[in-house]
C-alpha cells in the first residue's frame, strides 16, 4: 500500500518544525549573548524618554524585571529548542518508518508524540496529527485465501482469464 500522504504530511512538517527550531536556537542564542547591562540601560532611556516624571525606584523595579525576564527567557528557550529538536527526531524516524510501510501504527504514535512536543497551535503539529490519523485509519489490504483470483504461491492477485 502506497503511504505518499504521510509521507509528503511528515516530510512537510518536519521542514517547518526545522525552520522553527532554527529561529528559536538563534534567538536563544541572541539572548542568552545579550549584555544584560546595555539591555537594562537603553531601557532606563526608553522610560525616562517617555516619562520624565520617573523616580528611580520604578526605574530600578523595571531593570529587576528586565533582568529576570531575560534570565527566565533563556531557560524557557533552551527548553523550547530541546523539544523541537526531539520532536524533529521523533518526526523524522516516523517518516522512515512509515515510507517503508513496515509498522504505519508505531510511525502514527511517533507523529502524535512529535505533534505535541512541537507546539499546539502550529502548522506542524496539524499536518503530524493528520499523518498519524491517516497512519491508524488506512489498513493494508488483507487478502482472503478464499477468493479465487489469490494465488497463494506469489501472494498477488491472479488477473482472470
Amino acid at each position: 500500500m502506497s503511504r505518499v500522504g504521510e509521507v509528503a504530511l511528515g516530510i512537510i512538517g518536519t521542514i517547518l518544525n526545522v525552520i522553527l527550531l532554527v529561529f528559536a536556537t538563534f534567538a536563544v542564542v541572541a539572548v542568552s549573548n545579550a549584555d544584560t547591562g546595555e539591555v537594562k540601560q537603553l531601557i532606563e532611556e526608553e522610560m525616562v524618554m517617555t516619562d520624565p516624571t520617573m523616580t528611580s525606584e520604578d526605574i530600578a523595579m523595571a531593570k529587576d524585571f528586565i533582568g529576570a525576564f531575560l534570565d527566565v527567557f533563556g531557560i524557557v528557550g533552551w527548553v523550547l529548542v530541546i523539544t523541537l529538536l526531539i520532536s524533529v527526531i521523533l518526526s523524522i524516524i516516523a517518516v522512515v518508518k512509515v515510507s517503508k510501510n513496515k509498522s504505519p501504527k508505531t510511525a502514527g504514535i511517533l507523529f502524535i508524540f512529535a505533534g505535541l512536543l512541537s507546539g499546539i497551535l502550529l502548522l506542524a503539529p496539524i499536518l503530524f496529527y493528520i499523518a498519524a490519523i491517516l497512519c491508524f485509519v488506512r489498513k493494508t489490504p488483507v487478502h482472503d485465501e478464499q477468493d479465487p483470483y489469490y494465488n497463494n504461491e506469489v501472494h498477488q492477485p491472479q488477473q482472470p482469464l
